[in-house]
This record gives structure tokens, C-alpha cells and sequence, in this order.
């Protein structure tokens, strides 16, 4: 495995996206982790639209293991539940001060990333609902934002999902595996 990314969800994540960045990260052969957010330590995870998914292990499991990037699926209350998460929030300042990246789509660039100040001075996109809670200087229209400098991926929603996580691959094991992984699943050039 080259990299280790660990996935938070809660109660009212997104199933679509949550369901999407796992598959894609691991067809590129990324060890995932997806990790339970939930107060009581409870594997599965009733998300925004019903589906239950149950998680590999809970927040309370995750020691201080270095991880390749923690990716936020959104939904509601799925995105607010994640940004309430004091062990995941402190988490994601131990990423960030570490240097390595983070990934958020649709709601969770705003309620988690803007609501524990860690969008900082990146460039950042989110849900169009949600835009008008994110750094109106740093805000960008594009379905998927890369700010590189930062360490920083966002992006816009469900129907983002899949090209947010290309993203997440190329940021994270290259572009030559980026396009594998594409290739594989018949994704053509407008869709990545």
C-alpha cells in the first residue's frame, strides 16, 4: 500500500461521496480507513440518505498515526456532526501542522474546515449553500479546488465526488496512477 487516508464520517454523511473517494482511493491501492465520528462508539453509520455503512474503526481507536490525508465527505448533519468532533478537530490540526493534506467536499469545507479555522489563507470551494461561510477572498467556482500550497482539496458536491477523488489520488500517489485508476473505471477526460 503507498498511502494511508483516513475517511471521517458521522450520522447524516454523505453516502454518495463517502462511498466514492473509498472506492477510488482504494482501486488505487491506498489503504482507507474509514473511521466512525459517532459520540457513542458505534461502527455503523446511518447516512443522509438512509444507507447505513459501517465504519473500520471509531474516532476513539486513532492514536497519533501519520496519515497520507483525512478526506471529509459532507451531507447534513453529517458535515456539522464532523466539525463537533473535538478528537477528529484535533486531528485535523495535527495534519495541518504536519504539512500533509486534507480533503473536504460539499458542506464540510464550511462546517468543519471554516468553523474550527482551518481553511487558513488556501483557496477552498464547497457546496454552493455554503459558500457565502467560507473566506469570500479565497473562494473559487471550480467544481475541485487543489491549493497544493496549502494542502488543500475541496470541492462541490455528490455529482463532484468522483473527480474530487482523481484529485485526492493524484495529489496523493501521482498522476501516472491517477490516470490508471481513470482508465480502469472508463472515466473519459471531461468527467475527470
Amino acid at each position: 500500500m503507498s498511502a494511508t487516508v483516513l475517511v471521517a464520517i458521522a450520522s447524516g454523511s454523505e453516502e454518495l461521496e463517502t462511498v466514492t473517494i473509498v472506492n477510488v482511493l482504494r482501486r488505487a491501492d491506498m489503504e482507507v480507513e474509514l473511521v466512525s465520528c459517532e459520540v457513542a462508539p458505534q461502527l455503523t453509520i446511518r447516512c443522509a440518505r438512509g444507507m447505513n455503512l459501517v465504519a473500520d474503526k471509531h474516532i476513539s481507536e486513532i492514536s497519533t498515526q501519520a496519515y497520507a490525508a483525512i478526506v471529509l465527505p459532507g451531507g447534513m448533519p453529517g458535515a456539522a456532526n464532523l466539525g463537533q468532533c473535538q478528537p477528529l478537530v484535533a486531528l485535523l490540526k495535527q495534519q495541518q501542522a504536519k504539512r500533509q493534506w486534507l480533503g473536504a467536499i460539499c458542506a464540510a469545507p464550511a462546517q468543519v474546515l471554516a468553523k474550527n479555522d482551518l481553511i487558513l489563507a488556501a483557496k477552498v470551494t464547497g457546496y454552493p449553500s455554503f459558500q457565502d461561510q467560507l473566506p469570500a477572498a479565497q473562494l473559487q467556482q471550480d467544481s475541485v479546488v487543489v491549493d497544493a500550497q496549502h494542502k488543500l482539496i475541496t470541492s462541490q458536491g455528490p455529482a463532484t465526488a468522483l473527480e474530487f477523488a482523481l484529485h485526492l489520488v493524484e495529489q496523493l500517489v501521482g498522476s501516472e496512477r491517477r490516470q490508471q485508476v481513470a482508465d480502469a473505471m472508463l472515466v473519459t477526460a471531461s468527467e475527470a
